[in-house]
């Protein structure tokens, strides 16, 4: 059988000669009859149509009677086969005409000559066998990723303990190994590593927007007090271990504490230390600590007294 014309967008244009004498289609593997008219058939078209111990054949064209001679490795149907008696003409032709894919896989223009390479490399619809060991699974190129991904004999790594083995051995091994819960136990790690971040993200992100509150608060505070006229109202001096940071707005209350490294608002703190850490003591609360300490001395004393 040859390739029907319905498969050539030209077909109209066909010439006869290249077309096959018994089934009507485009000649496949053309075969010279040795009849009279040397008419052309397909070689499938010969096989089918040849009956009987000595492979007779009857011409569809000129009727004639041809015994076809299969005995020995030169024997005359293996020569008709192989093409003998074929006019080059004829090969020229049929290689020059332009088809769409027999097997429906969507490709169109390919050239005659060119449709086996299609067939090998590119053709979605042929059947081709798997390539992994001991699997005789046969599919269509088009499946190819499909059973590739399911064959039990695909050799596959464990995810978990990097061992080698058949996709068929898989369950079993992680079944036994419980690699399944080594799992779980890494991807649960990971979650709450990620969840840590995110809230310690989330609460520099509040931070930042609790201090840009306060310095607008204070900013706003500041200009209120000034047009109220408030006398001996002034801003408070930056203690010298405190450095100036980037501001957010137009305000320079934003200051970084060199001691212990955070930002915090200057107008919020004492004249000695940031929020952050208690700072060096003045002379007034060193003097209330040792008045503490004295009266916890003198209680003490009472009580051995008595």
């Amino acid at each position: 059988m040859g390739y029907k014309l319905t498969l050539f967008p030209n077909a109209d244009s066909i010439k006869s000669e290249v077309k096959c004498s018994a089934c009507g289609c485009v000649l496949e593997s053309p075969v010279c009859l040795p009849c009279s008219g040397q008419h052309l058939v397909c070689s499938t078209c010969l096989l089918r149509k040849s009956t009987g111990r000595q492979k007779l054949f009857r011409c569809p064209s000129c009727h004639d009677r041809i015994v076809l001679d299969n005995s020995g490795e030169d024997s005359s149907l293996e020569q008709l086969l192989n093409g003998k008696g074929v006019p080059n003409w004829i090969r020229v032709e049929l290689a020059s005409l332009r088809l769409s894919c027999p097997k429906r896989c969507g490709s169109t223009g390919l050239r005659l000559s060119e449709l086996g390479r299609h067939f090998g490399a590119n053709c979605g619809k042929t059947e081709v066998a798997c390539g992994h060991a001991g699997c005789a699974k046969v599919y269509r190129r088009e499946l190819a990723e499909q059973h590739d991904s399911e064959c039990p004999f695909k050799r596959v790594e464990c995810r978990v303990c990097k061992k080698q083995m058949l996709n068929k051995d898989l369950m079993a091994h992680q079944l036994k190994a419980r690699c399944h819960d080594l799992e779980l136990k890494l991807a649960r790690k990971q979650c709450m590593k990620q969840c840590n971040k995110d809230v310690l993200e989330h609460y520099r992100l509040l931070r930042e927007h609790s201090l840009v509150t306060m310095q607008e608060f204070r900013r706003t505070e500041l200009c209120h007090l000034e047009r109220m006229g408030v006398q001996g109202f002034a801003r408070r001096q930056p203690l010298p271990h405190l450095t100036a940071v980037a501001s957010l707005n137009s305000c320079d209350a934003m200051k970084r504490c060199e001691r212990c490294r955070r930002v915090f608002n200057c107008d919020s703190n004492h004249e000695t230390a940031c929020r952050w850490h208690g700072g060096p003591l003045s002379q007034r609360a060193r003097w209330r600590m040792k008045v503490k300490h004295w009266q916890s001395l003198r209680e003490s004393l009472q009580g051995c007294i008595r």
